[in-house]
């Protein structure tokens, strides 16, 4: 059984922050262009809501020029990075 699409993109999402590690960023759009390279900007959005769900759930955190944003991912205008959060013991 295949997993659904947004399970997909949460574990996009999550490989790229453990690959990235603590102290590196990366781009919604790394994650779309994985997940689907012919038709990536049309999954923009999507690709923002699962990371909406990961930053309200602690997992990771939305920057913008280097500075975390509290609005959620898709709700920012502009370029966003995304990077995996740091855990209390961190």
């Amino acid at each position: 059984m295949s997993k659904n699409v947004e399970e997909q993109i949460k574990d996009l999402h999550l490989q790229f922050a453990e690959e990235r590690g603590l102290d590196k960023t990366y781009c919604p759009s790394e994650v779309a262009r994985k997940f689907a390279p012919d038709i990536w900007r049309d999954k923009m959005d999507l690709v923002r809501e699962v990371a909406d769900n990961l930053v309200t759930s602690g997992q990771l955190i939305a920057l913008q020029k280097g500075v975390k944003i509290v609005k959620k991912p898709s709700e920012a205008r502009g370029p966003i990075r995304l990077q995996k959060k740091r855990s209390k013991s961190n």
